[in-house]
């Protein structure tokens, strides 16, 4: 039977050959329902099967049967998606609303084929003054609200329809948002009120964004999958002078390096060092840690359990004004609206939520020293 870094090793070999078109043979002791859960845990089901080819006809019938489901179900994502994407760029024109897809909606036409490149959501961005129309026209569509936090509004309309509607890029408190906060005069117009950012910052905020995530121990590998394809495809139009510069700017200069390096190692076979190893590792098997989440936080802000229980329960004044506009006019009801949202939350039923809080009382140092170790050895 494969160790787990053979099947990693074999699992990026086939992810590989979906998007380069080679071929594969799967060894007599794969594992394969532990190559399936990577699949899954990095949301590449359909790269999977097609770098598989035949090859899938070795793997239990089970199995084989999932891996169809998630394909049919790719597909079926795929189209709902761009239906609503075309709904969403007729409404907002006609509006007058100024947006601007972000990641995945461009993301996507790297790939051998859209659906190969999963998007569990679409992402748009608007400008603060357009947010309420924007968001009662998504209503319109038949989208829920789920959950405001602040920096986005997150909608959805089972089984397959997520949208994500961006007031920023990031919060108001995390340390990207001041160089963010400028995308629209960055963006370049494609359309009567439709914008997009240049290919070298669409690389810059997909490294950004991966950046984020790798230190909430919530990354995958897909992004850097994502930068790699973004620089074979597009490399007439990105300007790594521009690029290296405002990952400068931003401060996560060593990371992007590293980042660049490991795709290389990841898809075109590069030599790896230690660290990007420990890098590959992270991205594609997930933290080697117990309550990730709560872990990486406090990795990230050096805090004791009580300031991150405390800091959990009295946001500051910019994610609460964001999450409750009314407090922009009236901020004195801050401490009234703290109680509001600590009341939401102890009856919430929402999974995620739950979930937070049990790893926040869970974590326990040796998992921070260990993530913080990662952060710091990556670059962050």
């Amino acid at each position: 039977m494969q160790s787990l870094m053979e099947s990693k090793n074999f699992f990026l070999t086939v992810i590989t050959a979906a998007l380069c078109g080679t071929a594969v043979t799967l060894p007599p002791d794969a594992d394969c329902a532990r190559l399936c859960r990577l699949a899954v845990r990095n949301a590449v089901q359909g790269l999977f099967s097609k770098g598989l080819g035949a090859e899938v006809e070795k793997f239990p019938a089970e199995l084989q049967e999932k891996l169809h489901k998630s394909c049919g179900a790719a597909a079926v994502r795929q189209c709902a998606q761009q239906d609503l994407l075309a709904a969403v760029r007729t409404q907002f024109t006609e509006e007058n609303i100024d947006f601007m897809l972000l990641k995945g909606s461009h993301l996507k036409a790297l790939y051998p084929a859209p659906e190969l490149r999963f998007m569990v959501d679409m992402d748009v961005l608007v400008r603060e003054s357009d947010l309420l129309r924007a968001k009662e026209i998504l209503l319109g569509f038949g989208l829920e609200t789920e959950f405001d936090n602040g920096k986005d509004i997150i909608f959805v309309k089972k089984p397959f329809l997520t949208v994500e509607l961006h007031r920023s890029l990031f919060q108001e408190d995390y340390f990207m948002y001041p160089y963010f906060s400028a995308v629209w005069e960055r963006a370049e117009k494609c359309g009567a009120r439709e914008f997009r950012m240049t290919d070298s910052d669409l690389y810059v905020y997909t490294l950004a964004h991966l950046a984020e995530h790798y230190t909430a121990a919530g990354s995958c590998f897909r992004p850097v999958m994502d930068l790699y394809l973004l620089e074979k495809q597009r490399a007439d139009t990105l300007d790594f002078d521009y690029i290296a510069a405002q990952f400068q700017a931003i401060g996560i200069k060593k990371f992007a390096e590293n980042i660049r390096s490991l795709a290389f190692c990841m898809f075109d076979g590069a030599p790896k060092t230690d660290t990007l190893t420990m890098m590959e590792n992270f991205v594609t098997l997930g933290p080697p840690v117990q309550n990730a989440s709560a872990a990486s936080h406090a990795a990230r802000t050096q805090q004791s359990k009580v300031r991150q229980m405390l800091s959990a329960a009295f946001p500051s004044f910019h994610h609460m004004s964001a999450k409750y506009p009314v407090l922009k006019k009236l901020p004195f009801l801050l401490p009234i609206f703290w109680l509001v949202r600590l009341v939401q939350y102890a009856f919430t039923k929402d999974k995620h939520i739950v979930r937070k809080k049990e790893e926040l009382q869970n974590a326990d140092q040796k998992s921070v020293d260990a993530l913080a170790r990662i952060f710091k050895a990556s670059g962050l």
